[in-house]
């Protein structure tokens, strides 16, 4: 036997690779930095489209108003669904928004209106009465079409 050979043991060869219990410690790690980061992401998404839809239903109600003050009443009740329905009696337009959102004024009477605007099935803001009260999907309220609690 020859001392000039290296000699060839475990830790030699274990030092080269990655062993299971490191594999899955890491797996561990990264599974929980996504259980808390995924939500607080998802989070931030949701409120993302909140501030939007309050934004541009702000912006609906000043050609509403206007529209009020030319004609004395907020027209015949109906309930205008899209932003075409919506332009043709109060001449709005959401800009870059218009594919995003869902927009609905709900005219009642002829001195008051509901408007609300949904971004798929789970997120909306509702304001009603002129305004006045504005709710949004996780404050309550079983959809845009009901009433704020």
């Amino acid at each position: 036997l020859s001392m000039n050979h290296p000699k060839h043991d475990r830790n030699t060869a274990r030092s080269k690779g990655v062993t299971l219990v490191e594999l899955m410690i890491t797996i561990a790690v990264l599974s929980i930095v996504a259980a808390i980061a995924i939500p607080a992401y998802t989070g931030y998404v949701r409120e993302g489209h909140y501030a939007a839809l309050h934004a541009n239903l702000n912006s609906l109600r000043t050609p509403i108003e206007e529209f009020r003050l030319e004609n004395g009443s907020y027209g015949p009740a109906a309930t205008l669904t899209g932003q075409a329905d919506i332009d043709a009696r109060f001449g709005w337009d959401p800009g870059t928004d218009i594919s995003r959102y869902d927009y609905t004024v709900a005219v009642v009477g002829t001195n008051n209106y509901h408007v609300w605007g949904t971004f798929g099935t789970d997120i909306w803001v509702r304001c009603q009465d002129r305004m006045s009260r504005c709710c949004e999907s996780d404050g309550g309220g079983s959809g845009p079409s009901a009433s704020c609690p």
